[in-house]
Formats: C-alpha cells, structure tokens, sequence
C-alpha cells in the first residue's frame, strides 16, 4: 500500500496539506547601499569585495625588481594592495618569466628531502621552512620521493 491510496494514514493529512499550501513569494529586500534605485528597484548592483588597481610605471619597476630580488607574487601583491594575478600580469608584460621560485631553490629542495626523510609530516615540514604542505608534496614529486600515507607515520 503506498500513500496515494486511500486506505493509508497518512492521506487525509496529505491531501489538506496540499489544498491549504500556498508558495510564499520570494522578494528580496531592497538596500540603499547595494541596489541603484535610479536605475530599477529590482536589479541589483554587486559590492566589489577588492577594489581593481592599476599599477603605474614606478610600482611596476618596483615589482620588477623586488621580484627578481626574491620576493614572491604573495607578498607583492599584499604590499601593492592589489591581486597576485596582477603582479604576475605586470612581471609578464615585461618579459619576466613568473615561476614558483621557493620549488626551484636547491638547499630548500634539500632541507625538504632531509625532514621528510626524518619521518617530518609534509605539514610539519611547511610550517617549519614557511612554505606550503602543498609545496612540501610539489617539491617531493618533482624529486621523484615517494608521498607517504597518514597511517604510515608512527603513532605519538
């Protein structure tokens, strides 16, 4: 017996849910700060969460220089108070070649290998050179060390 018979329990309580069940209209409320209301009441206008930056020639040259000093696309774009992907956008259009420079250091590739092969988490690893897990695990594959499991770690 399913519930569309007449015989079921629960039927009658369905069937006057049913009847009495009216959708409730959706309507957002409408707020002065994110809505033009000269344009139209109903359409609404996106808060920009980053406000877009353009850099001028001498932040540019800036850039330029203090990433080939080093310093990476992360901290630059914190310190510009604009997106990693425009200071990268800004490297490449001067011919600068953007690459993760932490993975391409020896003796960081070397301390890596040399935690990990001291049984380090790649978590742990990351914390203590002040680089990612993921760039731990990166940096592990490229030098072809085999990643090991959770479980494969002695207990604490």
């Amino acid at each position: 017996m399913d519930l569309s018979e007449t015989y079921s329990n629960n039927y009658s309580i369905i069937r006057e849910y049913v009847k009495e069940y009216r959708p409730t209209p959706v309507k957002t409320s409408i707020d002065p700060n994110v809505t033009d209301l000269s344009y139209s009441p109903n359409s609404t206008v996106k808060v920009i969460k980053q406000q877009q930056k353009t850099l001028s020639e001498a932040e540019t040259r800036t850039i330029i220089l203090k990433y080939q000093q080093g310093e990476s696309t992360y901290k630059l774009a914190k310190e510009f108070g604009c997106h990693r992907y425009t200071i990268s956008k800004a490297l490449k259009d001067n011919g600068i070649e953007v690459t993760n420079q932490c993975a391409k250091k020896k003796v960081l590739a070397e301390m890596i290998m040399q935690m990990y092969s001291e049984w380090y988490k790649p978590q742990e690893i990351g914390e203590a050179l002040g680089v990612s897990a993921d760039t731990v695990r990166r940096i592990l594959k490229q030098n072809n060390v085999y990643i090991r499991k959770s479980w494969e770690y002695p207990r604490e």
